[in-house]
């Protein structure tokens, strides 16, 4: 009978999939912070847009790791 779940790789793809995704968040959210401190209205819609797209990633993998078997 075969493995059921995820294999370890696919584990640890995922793993490093949102590694990089909270990466490149903390960096968009950087940049949203000082264009927002420069008084650019952009600075707040790219903290928002790195927080929506953060959260749908996480919730994502979050509720796919629990419908696995």
């Amino acid at each position: 009978m075969g493995q059921l779940g995820p294999s370890a790789e696919q584990q640890g793809k995922s793993r490093m999939f949102h590694i990089w995704s909270s990466i490149a968040s903390a960096v968009l959210v950087i940049a949203g912070v000082a264009l927002a401190i420069m008084g650019s209205a952009a600075g707040w819609v790219l903290i928002v847009f790195a927080a929506v797209m953060w959260t749908g990633l996480s919730l994502t993998l979050k509720y796919t790791k629990q419908a696995q078997p």
